[in-house]
């Protein structure tokens, strides 16, 4: 800085910016001083460097440039200036954002200076100067000769990365430079030098900057249009990104924007922009573990009746911090539910091993395989049909007359469970059908995972219309016949229906064709339409077997997933006590790809893309984790709970796994959610996790609040395989919906093999 101040100012004593312990601040000779400016611009100083040497030597003011470069160790651009511009985002430069190539972030040698620091709530200051040093491999540091037209290539065009049709956007989208455009007042230097950044990326955009001056010369006289013009020729040399808004314009509290004015106004596919001053606050992972511990066992200890959630990673050490409990409370009996036998299976043994006096209730589904296929499909249909009373006096008949070891093992097991006065680990499914009675014999009631996301959504009844239609001729029971009535009459033009409840009265062990003693028992309907839904070949209506959480019982989930909101929305608001514990920062690093939104109608398009990622980064199929119709692997979204098989395995995840649209409304309608049943999704700029992003979803913040938990919690289930709390593994994701914690890598080749 004092050398380029010493070009500019040729008249001053050399010896008072060539050694720094001779530094003067004024007096008698002073030769310049602006009391404008409290402190020194940094990026202004190598800019006024720039106009003087060209000014004075002419043609030649790249060659003494490129002399200082040398002398002061500052790299050249490609342009053959100096390599000092402001940013808003230091993070950019630092390697946020990856490399597309490899994924490895390329140490480079540039130095980020704040300025302007606000205490308003931001991590870091608003601008930094950034100032790139020789050495670096970046292709924007040149050490070789330039010409004296700055072009290394004389073929190279400057196109913008938006269309002229873009400015048409931000007419209408930004305020600033509608103000600008009309000429309704002045502009500052800061934000004219703003606006002039944004618009450098629009093909013609610097173009219209001109007219627009030139067109209010009540503001813009010669002798300032004509510092503007080398403004905005440094400005294109420079190759200056696009300021941010929070860095210039007046109005960026008032406006819901971007990072910039073009993502505001013309958010590109992939877009993916981090939100200025977001951050997270991690602790140590022995701190994010003490703190889950003390979260369940104070739940453990509450006197009261109410559901008690707590929010913990992956790998936090829910399972150990309630089988510690367990073990501390000897004479105290716990209920542990788990979301699927595997898992169940998980946490009886890490209980056998901790010296825990523990029972696992028996599972005719993880005996299916070995029963006679006819006595297995006769279980499946009194499940398939609602009445779960008689598969055990079925299978008692059965063993009368028939040997059947894997049915008399597990009804053996049955009766002894039955006996036992200690713990037990089960299933969610096992737990929603226990009775009151039989839930407070247990002194703690632990649901691993959420129960809401894993058993209850997906336990839906479907009834197609044509099947209703048959019924209601043919049945005499009047409650039944008046329901269904209802029913058909109300979905001729409505999609959302509510109606009483009744009490189906088994009145004989025929099987029905669907669950009817759950249908009479719903209140809340919806029509899925043949018409409106691709494939579905006929009207049917659909409704949540909702289970009983009884209020008199005190309940304790526990999850990495679960969502305050979604829980006080179905448990009552004032029945929930919500704990989210510390977090900590993943060991290893999870890398997202924005690019494509890698939904199953993305991946049906591109065909092979699943293939030709493992290939491209080294995985076999065990390491992938997508959708079940890919045929790829043993895990797939939807089965992923509870797997240990990936743990500290470089792992890939492909996929963004929406539900069907009636799914989030028919969650929402159960859940006395309003909203407009005839709204559909589409895309629309949003924010989540710190990022704003483009995204198909709803209008309506509760069903998008709904669709974002129900998306976010299967892919951080699938990241959760690998573990990276705990290992120094990669986990590559492809989605469009960002998780906590990912590194975005931008401009990623999709057809490269």
């Amino acid at each position: 800085m004092q050398l380029a101040l010493g070009t500019i100012f040729p008249e001053a004593d050399k010896s008072c910016y060539t050694d720094s312990a001779r530094m003067f601040f004024g007096g008698k000779g002073l030769i310049y001083y602006d009391d404008t400016i409290p402190t020194i611009n940094v990026e202004s100083i190598f800019r006024g460097l720039t106009y003087f040497l060209r000014d004075t030597t002419g043609n030649h003011y790249k060659e003494k440039l490129s002399r200082f470069s040398r002398e002061t160790g500052i790299a050249l651009n490609k342009n053959g200036l100096l390599d000092v511009t402001m940013t808003d985002d230091p993070t950019e430069a630092l390697g946020a954002s990856l490399s597309a190539q490899d994924g490895k972030i390329s140490p480079s040698p540039i130095i980020n200076i704040p300025f302007n620091v606000i205490a308003d709530g931001e991590n870091f200051p608003k601008m930094f100067y950034r100032v790139k040093l020789s050495g670096s491999t970046s292709k924007s540091s040149v050490n070789t000769p330039v010409s004296r037209t700055g072009v290394l290539n004389r073929g190279y065009k400057n196109h913008g990365a938006y269309r002229s049709s873009v400015l048409s956007d931000t007419s209408r989208g930004c305020q600033l430079f509608r103000e600008f455009e009309t000429g309704e007042r002045d502009m500052s230097h800061d934000e004219l030098f703003g606006l002039a950044t944004n618009l450098k990326q629009v093909e013609s955009g610097i173009q219209r900057f001109k007219e627009i001056q030139a067109e209010h010369p009540e503001f813009y006289d010669d002798e300032r249009r004509e510092k503007w013009e080398s403004h905005l020729s440094y400005i294109r040399q420079q190759e200056y990104k696009p300021y941010g808004c929070d860095s210039f314009c007046p109005y960026c509290k008032e406006c819901n924007h971007g990072t910039n004015i073009l993502s505001t106004v013309h958010p590109k596919p992939g877009m993916m922009e981090r939100l200025p001053g977001y951050s997270e606050k991690f602790y140590s992972i022995e701190d994010v573990q003490d703190d889950t511990y003390e979260a369940i066992s104070k739940a453990y200890r509450a006197e009261d009746s109410n559901v008690h959630i707590i929010k913990s990673q992956t790998g936090a050490g829910k399972s150990y911090s309630y089988l510690q409990l367990m073990a501390e409370n000897p004479d105290d009996r716990f209920l542990i539910a788990a979301p699927t036998n595997l898992l169940k299976d998980e946490i009886f043994n890490k209980a056998k091993r901790m010296g825990i006096a523990v029972c696992k209730t028996p599972s005719l589904e993880q005996i299916k395989d070995e029963m006679p296929e006819k006595v297995k499909r006769r279980i499946e249909r009194f499940h398939k049909s609602g009445q779960h009373q008689l598969v055990h006096p079925y299978i008692e008949k059965v063993l009368k007359t028939k040997n059947i070891p894997c049915l008399r093992k597990y009804m053996k097991e049955r009766e002894a469970l039955r006996n036992f006065k200690g713990n037990v680990i089960t299933t969610h499914r096992y737990l929603l059908n226990m009775d009151e009675k039989r839930l407070k014999e247990f002194d703690a009631i632990i649901i691993d995972e959420d129960i809401i996301f894993k058993s209850i959504i997906p336990n839906q009844g479907e009834v197609p219309v044509a099947k209703l239609e048959k019924l209601l001729e043919k049945t005499t029971d009047n409650h039944l016949s008046q329901k269904i009535k209802s029913l058909l009459r109300k979905a001729k033009d409505q999609s959302r229906i509510e109606l009483d409840s009744f009490e189906w009265d088994d009145k004989d062990d025929k099987l029905y064709s669907f669950d009817l003693p759950s249908f009479c028992q719903a209140e809340q309907f919806y029509v899925r339409r043949s018409d409106k839904e691709l494939n579905l070949k006929e009207d049917a209506i659909v409704y949540l077997k909702l289970p009983e959480f009884f209020k008199d019982i005190k309940y304790i989930i526990v999850s990495a997933t679960v969502d305050e909101g979604i829980c006080r929305q179905y448990f009552g608001w004032d029945r929930v006590d919500f704990y989210e514990c510390k977090r900590a920062e993943y060991m290893g690093p999870l890398r997202q790809y924005p690019g494509k939104s890698m939904s199953r109608s993305s991946i049906a398009s591109d065909s092979g893309i699943v293939r030709r990622l493992m290939k491209r980064f080294d995985m076999n199929e065990e390491r992938v984790i997508t959708f079940m119709k890919e045929n790829i692997g043993p895990l797939h979204f939807g089965n992923t709970d509870g797997s240990n098989i990936l743990e500290g395995k470089d792992i890939l995840v492909v996929g963004t796994p929406y539900h069907a649209d009636f799914l989030y409304k028919l969650a929402a309608f159960t859940m006395g959610l309003d909203f407009d049943e005839d709204e559909e999704v589409e895309p629309q700029v949003v924010t989540h996790n710190g990022y704003r992003f483009r995204f198909t979803t709803f209008h309506n913040e509760d069903l998008r609040h709904l669709q974002f938990w129900m998306i976010e919690s299967e892919l951080e289930q699938a990241v959760g395989r690998a573990r990276l709390l705990r290992n120094p593994c990669k986990v590559h994701l492809f989605s469009n919906f960002p998780l906590s914690q990912a590194k975005m890598v931008d401009g990623f080749d999709y057809s490269k093999e």
